[in-house]
């Protein structure tokens, strides 16, 4: 079984397409910022980008330690590797399952069996991201933990908190696991009655969890007032999660069942994920939460992530429907196994294994609940988000076959069939290409929209004319981020005579988009459009057409007035005309360039460059000293301090997957120059 199992995780690893896993771009933005910046992101910079940075680190040694290779092929092994580890939680739960039973040869397979071959586990090998490796350190936890809880020492706890402390430093769900384990050691010193070596091994964890991820949550704390802060307040972000269907977060939610989902694996049954649903259509049973996570955990429950969608294949629609049904033999077991483990609590007063399990389980409903009503979208009803406690399921699974093995001894047989078929099943259907055909994941490079992602990556990867066939592939489409893409490759080949020509193709598209769309989806477009004009200013005013570039940046002022660099092009454009002027609107000029600078500042106060430039227009006022203080505060150095938004890789939103956006004018007069005029500043001081 392990053999098969490690064989389809490498499979999907190696085969899958590496950016059609859930927010592939912007996991690999986060990767691709680290390799520019050598630092880790602001939380509200970007899509992923308030991820703790452990796996992005480890990504990152295969991204720049693999120069010579193909950088998909680098991501594919760095997936791979992490897949690997995910077979962490079939050794635990064998080890944690053989200890509890130790004469159930039967249950002993069969719960790392479940492991193995749970449908999550296999299709989600393929994913770039952080949730296989956070989960398999929570795995390692939890076994960590129950040693721990059988003899307490102080190496013992160091262990544990170095590998809960991991784990944080990978994905915040791991606080499911952390609690449990901090609320289990604690309830054992209460219930041991061993309050002074608690207290000293809860200190040891605690400290070492501290030392080892403490630094990011308190960087949080001190810059948000939150040490979970999320990214979602960004623009791009948010358009999307709000374009998609919105769920209801009431009790019923949480409490029912779907059971026509067995008969149409798509969930929500009937709706696609992104489309809009009528409140008319809404209904608490189709969009239970329960529902979601069980489509999702024994299929591909939202459809066309790794499987065709059910509706264009009758192949595809009858393994969901078949391993939903057959699924539903070890769910029920898994419920009987929890309901008597909290049986065999009471009456035993005191378990290690039961306490962490439930505990751990507890835990992760409670995280569930509040994840799925902060970020209500049906999109965010992920059953990777309950990987972290896979070995407590799997002991659930392995308690239930024991209440059977006791009260229905030929049950059992039952069990171990269906679960042999749904292995086989699931090996078969979620080995990417062996049987399903997954040729539509591919064809066309992906279609434009993936074209267009690939040549970034290949761009991150300082290869620009493969990324510049990629571009060209997708703007045959016209996909307006190709066009902005080889605009932006013009630009750097000093072609600003092409670059302005593909930069036009992109506004032309974007402004029949602002026609058509709804008016929720406006401001998207607006925003787009605002970058669009903004470059296109910078690259007129470097073809020298100043009032045809001064135009560009107004209107795009009108469009978004939350970009930074177009208050700061306009300053620069009032700047130049202020020097040409012949002395009648100077002062005006020089007024409205301030004000300018002021507002780029404002807007982005690590914006340096726009208070070096305001500096500027002072010293051109006639007030020297104070212009002369303001560029040099603007151009001294300020450690720790950054832009707010990541002009270096972009947000990671792949619907905003443009790279070099966020131009400002750097061809500036040298009478203009910061430096030149701090210099002629002190000649005449002197």
């Amino acid at each position: 079984m392990l053999i098969v199992g490690a064989a389809v995780r490498v499979n999907n690893a190696l085969q899958f397409p590496i950016l059609k896993g859930y927010d592939a771009f912007a996991h690999f933005t986060y990767v691709w910022f680290l390799a520019e910046t050598g630092r880790v992101p602001a939380a509200t910079a970007g899509w992923e980008f308030f991820q703790p940075p452990a796996y992005y680190a480890l990504m990152l040694a295969f991204w720049k330690g693999l120069p010579g290779l193909d950088p998909l092929f680098r991501l594919q092994l760095g997936t791979m590797f992490v897949a690997i580890l995910g077979l962490v939680h079939a050794a635990v739960s064998f080890v944690v399952v053989r200890r509890y039973f130790p004469e159930d040869r039967l249950v002993q397979l069969l719960a790392p069996g479940l492991m193995l071959f749970l449908p999550v586990h296999l299709y989600s090998s393929g994913f770039l991201g952080n949730e296989v490796l956070g989960a398999a350190l929570c795995g390692l936890g939890l076994l960590v933990l129950l040693w721990t809880l059988r003899r307490e020492t102080i190496t013992r706890a160091v262990l544990l908190g170095l590998v809960l402390g991991i784990a944080m430093l990978v994905k915040f769900t791991a606080l499911a696991v952390v609690v449990a384990a901090f609320a289990t050691l604690g309830l054992h010193a209460v219930v041991q009655g061993r309050l002074a070596r608690g207290v000293a091994t809860l200190s040891v964890v605690a400290a070492v969890v501290l030392a080892v991820c403490g630094w990011f949550y308190a960087r949080n704390a001190i810059t948000y007032g939150n040490p979970f802060q999320m990214s979602r307040e960004q623009l791009f972000l948010a358009h999307v999660e709000n374009s998609q269907p919105q769920g209801r977060r009431a009790l019923l939610e949480y409490v029912l069942f779907d059971p026509l989902i067995l008969g149409e694996p798509q969930w929500p049954r009937g709706e696609p994920l992104y489309g809009r649903v009528r409140l008319s259509d809404y209904s608490a049973l189709r969009h239970s939460i329960p529902t979601g996570l069980y489509a999702n955990t024994w299929f591909d429950g939202y459809g066309a992530f790794v499987l065709p969608p059910i509706e264009w294949s009758a192949t595809v629609l009858g393994a969901g429907q078949a391993l939903l049904t057959l699924g539903m033999v070890p769910t029920l077991v898994m419920m009987l196994g929890l309901w008597t483990g909290l049986g065999d609590l009471r009456r035993r007063r005191w378990d290690d294994t039961l306490v962490t399990m439930l505990l751990a389980s507890a835990s992760m409903a409670a995280i569930v609940v509040l994840g799925t009503r902060s970020v209500p979208t049906q999109a965010a009803v992920k059953a990777t988000y309950l990987m972290p406690i896979s070995v407590a399921f799997a002991f659930w699974f392995a308690l239930g076959i024991d209440r059977l093995r006791r009260s229905r001894p030929s049950w059992v047989w039952f069990v171990a069939a269906v679960s042999a078929t749904l292995a086989g099943l699931s090996v078969a259907v979620f080995t990417h290409g062996l049987v399903i055909d997954n040729h539509w994941m591919s064809i066309n490079g992906g279609g434009p929209a993936f074209r267009n992602l690939y040549g970034i990556v290949y761009y991150a990867d300082k290869k620009p004319q493969r990324a510049a066939r990629l571009f060209e592939w997708a703007a045959e489409d016209k996909w307006p981020l190709a066009f902005e893409n080889l605009a932006a490759l013009d630009l750097q080949f000093g072609r600003p005579d092409l670059a302005l020509g593909h930069l036009d193709e992109a506004v032309a598209i974007k402004r029949i988009d602002l026609a058509i769309v709804p008016e929720d989806q406006r401001p998207y477009v607006r925003a787009t459009l605002a970058d669009y004009m903004n470059s296109r200013a910078v690259i007129l005013h470097q073809l020298g057409r100043h009032d045809e570039a001064l135009a560009a940046v107004e209107e795009a002022g009108i469009l978004d007035p939350s970009i930074p660099e177009v208050p700061y092009n306009l300053g620069v454009l009032r700047l130049i005309q202020a020097e040409q002027d012949d002395g009648t609107r100077r002062g005006a000029l020089l007024k409205q360039a301030r004000r300018a600078f002021a507002a780029s500042a404002e807007l982005d106060p690590a914006f340096h460059e726009a208070v070096a430039m305001a500096g500027v227009a002072r010293t051109l006022t006639g007030r020297c000293a104070a212009g002369a203080a303001m560029i040099r505060r603007a151009l001294a150095p300020h450690p720790g301090v950054f832009r707010a938004y990541p002009f270096e890789t972009g947000p990671g939103d792949q619907n905003a997957a443009g790279i070099d956006r966020r131009r400002r004018i750097w061809r500036i007069p040298t009478t203009l120059d910061p430096a030149t005029r701090l210099k002629t500043c002190s000649e005449s001081d002197a």
